[in-house]
């Protein structure tokens, strides 16, 4: 690896590190998103496409609700498939990548269902999971643009 690479592996490292700890506080901890530990019991959806279809349905009524919610997921999860890459060894890993910000979407939503903080939402996988990709499609924008000079 050379110089350039070196210093965007390094700089992606920070930059991943301070996504993660952000992201983290706020899935968890977060009050202005209704985070903490609670009560009362959270409900949790397993059927795929549910609560997007509900959200979708129901637009007229929730307005920009639907579009905090399910875009709110796909960019909270776009920097993962944007600095993952970027800190691995092998920088076209696309499978990997996707699978690993999958888990990591699976992993928040077990902690969030099992610590009562928030919901299991499997529909909340599947848009984290379209983040990561759509990450790794701009990771791949900006390795054309930025490597292809070296």
């Amino acid at each position: 690896m050379n110089k350039l690479g070196t210093k965007f592996r390094f700089i992606g490292m920070i930059f991943f590190i301070i996504y993660l700890l952000v992201l983290c506080y706020f899935l968890f901890f977060a009050e202005a998103f209704g985070r903490g530990i609670s009560l009362e019991a959270h409900g949790y959806n397993t059927t795929p496409f549910f609560e997007i279809r509900r959200y979708i349905d129901n637009f007229d009524k929730l307005g920009m609700i639907t579009v905090i919610n399910l875009g709110g997921n796909v960019l909270a999860f776009m920097p993962f498939g944007f600095f993952r890459p970027i800190i691995g060894r092998r920088k076209n890993a696309f499978f990997r990548t996707l699978i690993q910000g999958c888990l990591f979407s699976l992993m928040v939503e077990v902690i969030q269902l099992l610590t009562n903080v928030g919901s299991f939402d499997v529909d909340d996988i599947i848009l984290n999971t379209l983040g990561v990709f759509l990450g790794y499609i701009i990771f791949i924008l900006f390795k054309f643009i930025i490597w292809r000079r070296e």
